[in-house]
Protein backbone atom coordinates (compact mmCIF):
# COMPACT_ATOMS: atom_id res chain seq x y z
CA UNK A 1 0.00 0.00 0.00
CA UNK A 2 1.55 3.06 -1.40
CA UNK A 3 0.62 6.96 0.07
CA UNK A 4 1.78 9.83 2.11
CA UNK A 5 2.66 8.06 5.28
CA UNK A 6 1.36 10.32 8.21
CA UNK A 7 2.31 9.72 12.34
CA UNK A 8 -0.38 11.69 14.43
CA UNK A 9 1.12 13.62 17.42
CA UNK A 10 -2.12 14.60 19.69
CA UNK A 11 -3.19 13.85 23.27
CA UNK A 12 -6.62 13.72 22.08
CA UNK A 13 -7.40 9.93 21.32
CA UNK A 14 -11.06 10.76 19.83
CA UNK A 15 -9.59 13.99 17.81
CA UNK A 16 -6.90 11.43 16.60
CA UNK A 17 -9.52 8.34 15.97
CA UNK A 18 -11.25 10.99 13.97
CA UNK A 19 -8.27 12.32 12.04
CA UNK A 20 -6.97 8.84 11.16
CA UNK A 21 -10.57 8.41 9.62
CA UNK A 22 -10.48 11.36 7.65
CA UNK A 23 -6.87 10.67 6.72
CA UNK A 24 -7.39 7.32 5.63
CA UNK A 25 -10.51 7.65 3.18
CA UNK A 26 -8.12 9.37 0.87
CA UNK A 27 -6.57 7.21 -1.58
CA UNK A 28 -3.11 8.91 -1.41
CA UNK A 29 -2.52 9.03 2.71
CA UNK A 30 -2.48 6.78 4.91
CA UNK A 31 -2.28 7.00 8.60
CA UNK A 32 0.92 4.73 9.80
CA UNK A 33 1.49 5.58 13.60
CA UNK A 34 -0.31 7.79 16.59
CA UNK A 35 1.04 9.12 19.89
CA UNK A 36 -0.47 10.81 22.43
CA UNK A 37 2.69 12.59 24.38
CA UNK A 38 6.05 13.72 23.18
CA UNK A 39 8.53 11.16 23.80
CA UNK A 40 6.13 8.73 22.31
CA UNK A 41 5.87 11.19 19.05
CA UNK A 42 9.83 10.71 18.76
CA UNK A 43 10.02 7.05 19.36
CA UNK A 44 7.29 6.53 16.82
CA UNK A 45 8.68 8.69 14.32
CA UNK A 46 12.12 6.97 14.53
CA UNK A 47 10.36 3.32 14.48
CA UNK A 48 7.73 4.36 11.59
CA UNK A 49 9.90 7.02 9.77
CA UNK A 50 6.57 8.77 8.05
CA UNK A 51 7.03 11.42 5.55
CA UNK A 52 4.68 13.40 7.83
CA UNK A 53 4.20 13.78 11.41
CA UNK A 54 1.05 16.18 12.23
CA UNK A 55 2.07 17.81 16.06
CA UNK A 56 -0.28 19.08 18.53
CA UNK A 57 1.31 22.00 20.55
CA UNK A 58 -0.15 20.45 23.81
CA UNK A 59 1.53 17.21 24.12
CA UNK A 60 2.69 16.46 26.82
CA UNK A 61 6.29 15.52 28.11
CA UNK A 62 7.89 17.01 25.30
CA UNK A 63 5.70 19.11 23.93
CA UNK A 64 4.55 20.44 20.36
CA UNK A 65 7.63 22.44 19.64
CA UNK A 66 10.09 20.21 21.34
CA UNK A 67 8.96 17.46 18.90
CA UNK A 68 8.69 19.82 15.95
CA UNK A 69 12.75 20.76 16.96
CA UNK A 70 13.64 17.24 17.71
CA UNK A 71 11.75 15.64 14.40
CA UNK A 72 13.69 18.35 12.25
CA UNK A 73 17.43 17.04 13.72
CA UNK A 74 16.77 13.47 14.41
CA UNK A 75 18.38 11.04 11.23
CA UNK A 76 16.81 8.45 12.84
CA UNK A 77 13.01 9.74 12.42
CA UNK A 78 14.58 10.13 8.59
CA UNK A 79 13.09 12.88 6.66
CA UNK A 80 10.26 13.90 8.22
CA UNK A 81 8.26 17.26 7.90
CA UNK A 82 5.96 18.49 10.67
CA UNK A 83 2.45 19.86 10.54
CA UNK A 84 2.28 22.20 13.57
CA UNK A 85 -1.37 22.81 14.63
CA UNK A 86 -1.75 25.57 17.50
CA UNK A 87 -3.89 28.62 18.41
CA UNK A 88 -1.35 30.97 19.22
CA UNK A 89 0.52 33.02 16.89
CA UNK A 90 3.68 33.17 19.32
CA UNK A 91 3.41 29.46 19.32
CA UNK A 92 3.89 29.71 15.02
CA UNK A 93 6.84 31.88 15.53
CA UNK A 94 8.54 29.63 17.87
CA UNK A 95 7.54 26.63 15.55
CA UNK A 96 9.21 27.83 12.31
CA UNK A 97 12.36 28.30 14.59
CA UNK A 98 11.97 24.75 15.38
CA UNK A 99 11.46 23.75 11.97
CA UNK A 100 8.30 23.38 11.28
CA UNK A 101 7.19 22.91 7.48
CA UNK A 102 3.45 24.18 7.87
CA UNK A 103 0.86 25.40 10.37
CA UNK A 104 -3.01 25.06 10.75
CA UNK A 105 -5.10 26.22 13.41
CA UNK A 106 -7.02 23.47 15.49
CA UNK A 107 -9.88 24.76 13.92
CA UNK A 108 -9.00 24.14 10.26
CA UNK A 109 -10.75 21.98 7.88
CA UNK A 110 -10.21 18.60 6.70
CA UNK A 111 -9.30 20.03 3.04
CA UNK A 112 -6.72 22.18 4.52
CA UNK A 113 -5.37 19.05 6.62
CA UNK A 114 -5.30 17.48 3.20
CA UNK A 115 -3.87 20.72 1.29
CA UNK A 116 -1.03 20.90 3.74
CA UNK A 117 0.24 17.13 4.27
CA UNK A 118 0.02 17.04 0.18
CA UNK A 119 2.58 20.21 0.20
CA UNK A 120 5.00 19.45 2.89
CA UNK A 121 5.35 15.98 1.35
CA UNK A 122 6.50 17.65 -1.60
CA UNK A 123 8.89 19.74 0.69
CA UNK A 124 6.44 23.03 -0.18
CA UNK A 125 5.60 25.23 3.36
CA UNK A 126 2.12 25.78 4.04
CA UNK A 127 0.32 28.20 6.21
CA UNK A 128 -3.37 28.33 6.58
CA UNK A 129 -4.62 31.29 5.77
CA UNK A 130 -6.39 31.94 9.01
CA UNK A 131 -3.31 31.07 10.47
CA UNK A 132 -1.19 33.47 8.23
CA UNK A 133 -3.44 36.46 9.22
CA UNK A 134 -2.76 35.51 12.66
CA UNK A 135 0.59 34.71 12.37
CA UNK A 136 1.52 38.28 10.57
CA UNK A 137 -0.43 40.55 12.79
CA UNK A 138 1.51 39.27 15.66
CA UNK A 139 4.86 39.37 13.93
CA UNK A 140 4.02 43.24 13.39
CA UNK A 141 3.37 43.67 17.06
CA UNK A 142 6.44 42.24 18.02
CA UNK A 143 8.21 45.17 15.75
CA UNK A 144 10.50 42.93 13.94
CA UNK A 145 10.05 44.97 10.57
CA UNK A 146 13.16 46.97 11.10
CA UNK A 147 15.35 44.13 11.98
CA UNK A 148 14.06 41.86 8.68
CA UNK A 149 14.33 44.63 6.31
CA UNK A 150 18.02 45.16 6.83
CA UNK A 151 19.08 41.27 6.50
CA UNK A 152 17.07 41.60 3.38
CA UNK A 153 19.56 44.07 2.43
CA UNK A 154 21.79 41.58 1.53
CA UNK A 155 19.91 39.95 -1.65
CA UNK A 156 20.25 40.95 -5.49
CA UNK A 157 17.19 42.41 -6.96
CA UNK A 158 16.23 38.48 -8.78
CA UNK A 159 17.11 37.20 -5.48
CA UNK A 160 14.53 39.57 -3.66
CA UNK A 161 12.05 38.82 -6.89
CA UNK A 162 12.36 35.21 -5.68
CA UNK A 163 12.03 35.93 -2.67
CA UNK A 164 8.52 37.71 -3.06
CA UNK A 165 7.27 34.75 -4.93
CA UNK A 166 8.15 32.21 -2.49
CA UNK A 167 5.92 34.40 -0.04
CA UNK A 168 3.66 34.25 -2.18
CA UNK A 169 2.77 30.45 -1.78
CA UNK A 170 4.53 29.85 -5.35
CA UNK A 171 6.43 26.67 -6.19
CA UNK A 172 8.96 26.60 -8.07
CA UNK A 173 7.54 25.47 -11.27
CA UNK A 174 5.33 28.58 -11.14
CA UNK A 175 8.21 30.62 -10.36
CA UNK A 176 10.16 29.91 -13.40
CA UNK A 177 6.93 30.12 -15.64
CA UNK A 178 7.01 34.17 -14.18
CA UNK A 179 10.73 35.17 -14.17
CA UNK A 180 10.89 33.31 -17.59
CA UNK A 181 14.23 31.14 -15.72
CA UNK A 182 14.90 27.28 -15.59
CA UNK A 183 13.67 25.74 -12.41
CA UNK A 184 17.30 25.15 -11.44
CA UNK A 185 17.68 28.56 -11.95
CA UNK A 186 15.29 29.46 -9.04
CA UNK A 187 16.49 26.42 -6.75
CA UNK A 188 19.68 28.25 -7.32
CA UNK A 189 18.42 31.59 -6.06
CA UNK A 190 16.55 29.65 -3.13
CA UNK A 191 19.58 28.28 -2.08
CA UNK A 192 21.02 31.92 -2.45
CA UNK A 193 18.34 33.65 0.10
CA UNK A 194 18.33 30.92 2.62
CA UNK A 195 21.86 30.88 2.94
CA UNK A 196 21.77 34.99 2.79
CA UNK A 197 18.70 35.10 5.56
CA UNK A 198 20.67 31.95 7.55
CA UNK A 199 17.07 30.54 7.55
CA UNK A 200 16.05 26.82 7.38
CA UNK A 201 13.29 26.37 4.55
CA UNK A 202 10.82 28.57 2.32
CA UNK A 203 8.85 28.71 5.18
CA UNK A 204 11.04 30.69 7.51
CA UNK A 205 12.26 32.84 4.07
CA UNK A 206 8.85 33.60 3.49
CA UNK A 207 8.58 34.89 6.90
CA UNK A 208 11.29 36.77 6.53
CA UNK A 209 9.68 38.52 3.61
CA UNK A 210 6.55 39.16 5.38
CA UNK A 211 8.46 40.88 7.86
CA UNK A 212 10.69 43.01 6.08
CA UNK A 213 7.45 44.45 4.07
CA UNK A 214 8.26 43.50 0.82
CA UNK A 215 5.74 41.51 0.09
Amino acid sequence: MTGIRVLLCNPERLLRTALKAVLNADAGIRVVGEADDGFDAVSKARGLRPDVAIVDEALSGLNGIQVTERLSVDSLAGQVRSIFLTERPDAMFEAVQAGASGFLLRSSDQDELVWAIRAVAMGEAFLAPRAASMFLRRFRSRGLRQHAAKAVEVLTDREREVLVLVADGLNNTEIAAKLFVSEATVKFHISNVLSKLQVRDRLQAAVYAHKAGVV
